[in-house]
């Protein structure tokens, strides 16, 4: 038999948990001595270790309770519940890094903290992604949408992630300079290069998602291409073709 203070000492429980445990009837001592101390058998700590397996598990004490008084067969039944539930935090979590990532990044570009940017983001993030597209579907089939929800910060290196915006940052930087000038060119021409990279080469996807561009400036969607970048681009490249805008 176990006093308290030895079942507390072997199993790292504190005396004021197994206090509670009693008190809501979880874990209860089989016996008490004649001074009234409790006393607990080795069944009482199999049942404490189960109870502990549980809470680790993620199972709230009302819980752990309701299964440790049912079958197996119940067991599992939360078992597969309780899995569910963590799947769905994993799912929220990673979208919580996603948003994360975005703002952190968004503060890289602007330079300084953009309120506008950060809530348009995390507005992003809070929307399911299909509906995030949804302005974009004129232009992007169903499978164009399936790669660009696949095209975010968790899936990009560090060094991706930098280049990315570094091109980003160099555009916002010379928008006013003259789209004919060798500067101008080679700015789009790295933008180009680390597009094409970024899309895996798929020219079809890319030229679509230009064109989305193009007629969908606004949108936080595609950030950090907002209207300034992609106006600065569109100068360059009608200026390449002789076209005066």
């Amino acid at each position: 038999m176990y006093t308290i203070g030895k079942l507390s000492k072997n199993t790292g429980v504190t005396v004021r948990t197994l206090d509670y445990y009693d008190e809501i009837g979880l874990i209860q001592p089989s016996s008490k001595t004649e001074g009234g101390h409790r006393l607990y058998s080795e069944d009482d700590v199999m049942r404490l270790e189960r109870v502990l397996a549980l809470k680790y598990m993620g199972f709230s004490l009302e819980q752990i309770k309701d299964i440790m008084e049912n079958s197996t067969s119940n067991w599992q039944e939360s078992i597969q519940q309780q899995l569910e539930l963590i799947k769905r935090e994993q799912e929220r979590l990673q979208t919580l890094e996603q948003a994360l990532l975005g703002v952190f990044y968004s503060i890289d570009i602007e330079g300084e903290i953009n309120w506008q940017i950060i809530f348009g983001i995390i507005q992003l993030y809070q929307q399911d992604p299909l509906d995030a597209l949804k302005q974009y579907e004129d232009y992007l089939n169903k499978n164009e949408m399936k790669k660009i929800m696949d095209m975010n910060p968790q899936n990009m290196s560090e060094e991706d992630i930098r280049d990315w915006i570094k091109v980003i940052q160099d555009i916002k930087n010379n928008l006013d300079i003259d789209p004919a000038s060798d500067k101008a060119k080679q700015l789009v021409e790295n933008w180009a290069n680390q597009s094409d990279e970024m899309f895996g080469n798929d020219k079809e996807l890319m030229g679509n998602v230009w064109e989305a561009l193009q007629n969908l400036k606004e949108g936080i969607a595609f950030y950090p291409m907002n209207k300034d970048v992609i106006d600065f681009i569109e100068r360059v490249y009608m200026t390449k073709e002789g076209v005066d805008k």
